[in-house]
């Protein structure tokens, strides 16, 4: 039960964040902007990429591995933005996260040689992304719901 109730207050916070518009596609959590019009709209919205490095040899999680890019997104008159994003080093975990814009994540991993991935979010949900290294393998994966762990 206190579980359900921690949830539904959850639910409710995000709710109220989008109404207010910090949920805003257009909100920008560090980085630069270079958008090609000064039109600017906001759409009520939100997605979060979460990256995780592993070792392929082991399966353990890479810790300190050094991840930079750019996300490119639409507004609603049509044209595009690209914001780069601030350098995130992965946790103890492996995870680096990044959002809340709505678009193409093209990230690069520094961690035993230089990885690229691109990933596209959708509204509301959770893209997770695996980069597993020296292999290169990429699994991505996406979850409805932002309480989903990777």
């Amino acid at each position: 039960m206190r579980n359900e109730t921690v949830a539904v207050v959850l639910v409710v916070v995000i709710v109220l964040a989008f109404l207010a518009g910090l949920g805003s596609s257009t909100v920008l959590l560090g980085g630069t902007s270079n958008s090609t019009t000064s039109t600017q709209c906001s759409t009520i919205a939100t997605s979060q990429v979460r990256l995780q490095v592993v070792n392929s040899t082991s399966g353990k999680p890479v810790a300190s591995a050094s991840v930079y890019g750019e996300v490119d997104y639409g507004d609603c008159s049509g044209s595009y933005t690209s914001i780069t994003l601030d350098t995130a080093l992965t946790n103890a975990t492996g995870f680096a996260f990044f959002g809340p814009e709505i678009g193409t994540y093209h990230l690069t991993v520094q961690a035993h040689g230089n990885y690229f991935v691109d990933a596209s979010t959708r509204p509301f949900v959770v893209t997770c992304v695996t980069l597993s290294v020296p292999s290169g393998e990429t699994t991505i994966k996406y979850s409805q719901e932002f309480l989903f762990t990777c």
